[in-house]
């Protein structure tokens, strides 16, 4: 006998599948026998007051079950989709990702940055300035901020969730702290970070190298790079390698992709606030809190001037 198919019964099937569940797990939730559900699979349909249930089983709506609308996507799936849409075409063209993902990226940072803006119910494009010009958007909240840098030559955007606890409660006023920025002024330093960010991830370069780029002392060099590879501090942006030779080891140094990165946020946060922007774009301000909490800064001040930091 020819199995008889409608659009019922292949949904149904389809969901069933999707969701990694056998035609008795589906039964015994419906409270029908497993035959009954091999029979809708096979072009029958359930009795009226079934339909329900089935709907919230598979979270679709019956009209889907019918085929009269499509399935009902999260947002994230929804992005993710076309995200991936994105992807496969420049897979194509290589294994990395383009520009056209980053700026895709950019524009769904935008959209949840205008939608802070309470009176807003469009999406718009962001007004990207031409070179040289500064702006940026800015959101801010008892729940968080967003910056977005919406200059030409370097958009980014960040999003920070506040923890429960307040930022004072996970930034301390640490010796660790205060040496890190200390140590990023020192004379020589910026230079050696940024010769080391222009080389590529299987490349590695040896102090003698370094000193003759940088015109310091050899000594001084590989101060610098015993202290940036200590322990944790550095450990993880820049990493020591040793190359074997016939007359003993030498080390060498590389750059850590993943470490970096926040490096980087880092340069260009300090950039924007070195050279702020002449204006923003968007500015939504519904902060009412300090965004320290008063008593935990006095407190780590008081640790620090006791000497306990």
């Amino acid at each position: 006998m020819a199995k008889i198919t409608n659009v019922f019964s292949t949904n149904l099937q389809a969901l069933r599948k999707k969701k990694g569940v056998t035609q008795e797990q589906l039964a015994l939730y419906l409270g029908v026998s497993p035959q009954a559900v091999s029979k809708w699979e096979n072009g029958s349909y359930p009795e009226g007051d079934l339909l329900p249930k089935i709907s919230e089983y598979f979270e679709v709506s019956i009209s889907y079950l019918y085929g009269q609308e499509t399935e009902k996507k999260s947002f994230e799936q929804t992005v993710l989709d076309e995200l991936y849409t994105i992807h496969e075409k420049e897979n194509e063209k290589s294994g990395s990702l383009h520009k056209e993902y980053f700026d895709k990226l950019l524009d769904i940072a935008w959209s949840g940055q205008i939608a802070c803006w309470k009176n807003n119910k469009y999406y718009y494009k962001r007004g990207i300035p031409e070179e040289g010009v500064r702006t940026a958007s800015v959101v801010s909240d008892d729940a968080g901020f967003g910056y977005f840098n919406l200059n030409l030559e370097k958009q980014y955007y960040a999003l920070v969730r506040e923890p429960e606890d307040g930022f004072s409660s996970h930034l301390k006023l640490s010796e660790g702290l205060r040496g890190f920025f200390r140590g990023l002024g020192e004379p020589g330093v910026l230079e050696i970070l940024f010769f080391l960010l222009s080389m590529q991830t299987f490349e590695a370069v040896s102090v003698s190298t370094l000193s003759e780029i940088t015109g310091m002392d050899v000594d001084k060099v590989q101060l610098i790079m015993d202290r940036m590879t200590a322990g944790d501090k550095g450990g993880r942006v820049i990493q020591c390698v040793k190359v074997v030779k016939t007359d003993g080891v030498e080390k060498a140094y590389s750059i850590e992709p993943s470490g970096i990165v926040p490096f980087i946020t880092l340069l260009l946060s300090t950039e924007s606030l070195m050279n702020p922007p002449y204006g923003y774009t968007m500015q939504v301000g519904n902060r009412d809190k300090a965004w320290f909490d008063r008593e935990k800064v006095i407190e780590m001040i008081k640790e620090v001037r006791n000497g306990r930091v």
